[in-house]
Formats: C-alpha cells, structure tokens, sequence
C-alpha cells in the first residue's frame, strides 16, 4: 500500500530545475504561491495554512528545508525529509514539493520567483523568526515583483507536539528539565540566555591551544586472513577536519566580538587551509616552528555503524617551548578579559607558559588526560583557575582517588578552582559553581552518532556562561544541549552554532 501511494503522489516532488521548467514563463499565465517550513509534523494549522495560501493562487508549491539544514534542536527533525515531502504531496491543495538545500528559502525563491510568499502567523512577531532569515528571504521576494503575507487563525507548533506528545526523552531527562521549566518562566530563562550573550558579546577573548587534523578513513571490514589473528579491512572514502583547539575559536567566536587565537604549525598549507575554516574575524597569532610535527589523529571507523575501531596518532610527544608565543603572553595576556586553554598535553602547554597564563584576568581550561599525553597531563599543573573543564577520569587521575564519589573530590579541589564542570559522558554532567550548590544535568544525546569534540563543544560554551553568568542551572542546561547537538555531528565536519543552541533551549522550555 505505501509503495502504491509513494508513486501516486512522488510526481508531484520535484527538483528546484524541474520546477523551474513548469512555472517560469513570463508573463504568467498562472499566479504562483510558495510555502516554506520545516513541516517535520504535519498539523490542522499547516492544514489551514495551505489552504489559505491556494486561495490566492493557482499554483500551490511547497518547499521544505533539508535534513542537514534545521536547526531546530538535537532531536530534529522528528521526520526525514523524504517522508516530509511525501507527507505534502498527498494533500490536494498541494502542486508541487521541494526539498530545499539551503539554510533558508532566499535561493530557491530567485529562482522560481513566486508571485506570493507566505509564512504563518507565529512569524509575525520577532521571536517567530530566530534564525533572522524572514527579512532577506522578505528582500528577495519583492526584488522579484512578488508580494509577502501571513496567514492568520489559531496557532499549532511542530515543535511544541514534539516536545509535549512524542516521548522521546527519558525519566531523569524529563526531570531535570521540567525542574528548570517550574522554576523558570520561558521568558525569564530566555532574557537570561540574551543578557549572558549580550556581556560575552563585549569580552576581548584569548583561545591558545594545539591545532589538530582528525582524518576519519572509514573502512569496510572484510574479516580475519587466514594466517594472521588480525582484522583485515578495505578502504571506502576518507575525509579530514581540523579538531583540537579549532571548534573552540569558532565557537567562542559566536559569543565574542573580539577573539584571538594562539597556536603553533608547521606545513604552510595548515596555515592557509586555517584561514578558510575559522570565522574571519578572528585575530590569528599563528607561529611557524620548524621543529614542531603537526599533530595528526587517524580514526579507522566502520564505514556503516560509524563506530571506531582503532586510531593512529602522528606527532612528537614531548614539550615544545617557542619564545616568541611566551613572548607575546607576557606582553598581552593583561589585555584580555577572557583567556580560554585548550590543553590536549601534545606539546604547546608547559610549565612556564601555565605561569603566565595563570596571571590573566580570568582563565578557563579544559585539561585532557589522553593516550596521546600518556596520563601525564594532569590538570593540577595549573595551581588556580577561575572555571575547570575536565571528565571524571581526569579528576581521578589528578587527585590520584579511584573510590571517592565526584563530590567529595570536588571539596577537595574548592580552593584552587573556582567553578569545575565534571563531564561523565552518558551519565551528563556535574557542575561546581562558587557557593552554590552542585548542580547535575543528564546528558540530552540518547543516540549519539560521533562523540569526538563533544568536551570540547561542552567546554566552549561553558566558558563564556561561567563567566557571564551566576545561574548554575542556565549554565549547565545550555552546557548540556551544546554538547548533545555536537554529538549529531561527525567528526568536525561542522560545529555547533549558538542559533541552535538557543532553538533547542527555547523548545525543550515550550
């Protein structure tokens, strides 16, 4: 039966080039109206919308944002978008579905040039268009001759019926955010989000940190050769991203005017290549050493579970002191208000550059104790800090307990570290903020796709909302929603945006 219905109504999902071959004659014979949303649950008020909309018109088109393209929070969209569209395509006041590969309709709407372009009645109002892509698909549409409206009537949000009928969070999940829902009006918990933003806007931030190339080289395993009690496997694709202290700067960036990246390389082409991936405002104080091998982590990863079978790791575990980097902090380190470090212990961080960076007007890191460091990269080489990222193993490790529950532990370490966040993975997060009590937060991943950088992700923002603000609930729930988006994500192939940060914040609150 749905094989039957998929052929009936697929011809009517199209291509953005079919598209244009049916509609654009001019002048026109038929007047065309375009609908674009998201439509990942179909309700009486698209119903209504739709049928509004082909009153005005003759040809009714819709088109539908692509999977990869909404930004609607970690679990979104609740439907693919090839069900989307075929969802669309039944309803008979429809003439046409698009899948739109682009963060918002402005392209698509150049090209098919509408004679109307509508939106619902939620867009009206500001917090209706949080992405700010209503205005420019608004400038395109009259640049064509076409006109814009709103449909009226009662209210219904995708989003809203996800979050409230579709049971996709667990017990303690519900929990922990209905506690903040009773505590909080949405209103408040979003004025606080925006003046959080709004003081880290105004912070001059310092990120220092190792460049890292994640290569995922993902494979097909064959099985076991029949000499050898090894695991052979056949190469399908690879693909490369910069990790390390990278997603940081370009998430900091978000949350800052004024950020300046230190680092160290060695290939020219790392350098360039650099350029073109991080945010152009940011300042870059990038010191070539010849002496330095440029750190390289390949991840051998099953082409079909993604998951990861081993790692091999190219650079000179052994401590790198450059003059001219220490040069510079000595020099600058009072000018910034923020100095945030990324510590993987791969050489850039040693003994004397943690001396000068503790001097900074206020300091967070984030210490890995890793395979690469081989455990000797311990974050109580840091004497004091303002706020502490780490994961329970490095606790351990850096206090040297195997037994002791975190929150003993983290009484133990009160005085030399202001705020400590302790990240466990699956189990959430713990945060310490300076008298207050401790508060837990689960993690919101329930399938998380790749966890690599989702520390860092989870350190990112919390750096700028441990500082910017004194609610430990705030901070640890949007800590918790950055570093689930993250793990949605593979590899670096892009990072977390703060617009989606703050849709997700605002729909778990709905």
């Amino acid at each position: 039966m749905f094989e039957l219905s998929k052929n009936k109504y697929s011809k009517k999902i199209i291509s953005v080039e079919k598209l244009q071959k049916q509609i654009n004659f001019f002048p026109r014979n038929k007047r065309v109206i375009l609908c674009h949303g998201n439509f990942d649950v179909v309700h009486p008020g698209h119903i209504r919308h739709l049928l509004y909309a082909k009153t005005k018109a003759d040809i009714l088109v819709v088109s539908i944002t692509a999977d990869k393209f909404i930004e609607k929070g970690v679990y979104r969209p609740y439907v693919p978008q090839e069900l989307r569209a075929l969802n669309l395509a039944t309803l008979e006041m429809v003439d046409y579905v698009v899948i739109n590969y682009q963060s918002d309709s402005t392209e698509l709407i150049n090209l098919i040039k509408p004679n109307y372009y509508v939106k619902g009645p939620d867009y009206k109002k500001k917090e209706g268009d949080l992405a700010g892509n209503l205005s420019k698909e608004k400038r395109a549409v009259l640049k064509n001759g076409g006109k814009i409206f709103f449909t009226s009537g009662r209210q219904h949000s995708s989003s809203k019926l996800i979050n409230e009928k579709l049971d996709f969070l667990n017990d303690d999940q519900k929990k922990n955010i209905n506690k903040i829902k009773k505590n909080y009006s949405r209103d408040s918990l979003k004025q606080k989000f925006e003046e959080t933003i709004k003081k880290s806007k105004k912070d001059k931030i310092l990120v220092i940190g190792e460049i890292i190339v994640d290569t995922y080289r993902y494979v097909e395993p064959l099985g076991q050769p029949s000499k050898e009690n090894i695991l052979s496997s056949n190469t399908i694709s690879s693909e490369s991203f910069f990790g390390g202290a990278i997603p940081v700067v370009n998430n900091v960036s978000q949350m800052s005017n004024n950020v300046t990246f230190i680092s160290v390389f060695n290939n020219k082409k790392i350098k360039s290549t650099i350029k073109k991936k991080l945010n152009k405002k940011i300042k870059l104080k990038l010191f070539r050493n010849s002496n330095f091998i440029d750190i390289e982590k390949i991840r051998y990863v099953n082409n079909k579970s993604f998951s990861k079978m081993f790692e091999v790791y190219n650079f000179k575990n052994k401590s790198l002191m450059d003059k001219r980097i220490l040069s510079d902090l000595k020099k600058n380190i009072n000018k910034y208000d923020h100095v945030i470090v990324c510590d993987f212990g791969h050489g850039l961080i040693d003994n004397e550059m943690v001396k000068i960076l503790q001097k900074s007007k206020y300091i967070s890191a984030n210490i890995q104790t890793n395979s690469g460091n081989r455990g000797y990269n311990l974050f109580t080489k840091y004497k004091k800090l303002d706020f502490l990222s780490i994961d329970e193993p490095e606790l351990r490790l850096g206090l040297v307990d195997k037994e002791n529950h975190h929150e003993i532990m983290l009484k133990k370490i009160k005085n030399k570290y202001k705020n400590v966040m302790l990240t466990k993975g699956i189990d959430g997060l713990v945060f310490k903020k300076e008298k207050s009590k401790t508060v837990y937060f689960p993690a919101l991943a329930t399938n998380p796709r790749d966890t690599i950088g989702a520390g860092d992700t989870t350190f990112s923002f919390a750096s700028c909302f441990v500082k910017n603000s004194k609610d430990s609930n705030l901070i640890s729930f949007v800590s918790a929603i950055a570093g689930a988006l993250k793990v949605n994500i593979i590899g670096h192939r892009s990072y977390v945006r703060l617009n989606d940060v703050f849709k997700t914040f605002i729909n778990l609150t709905k």
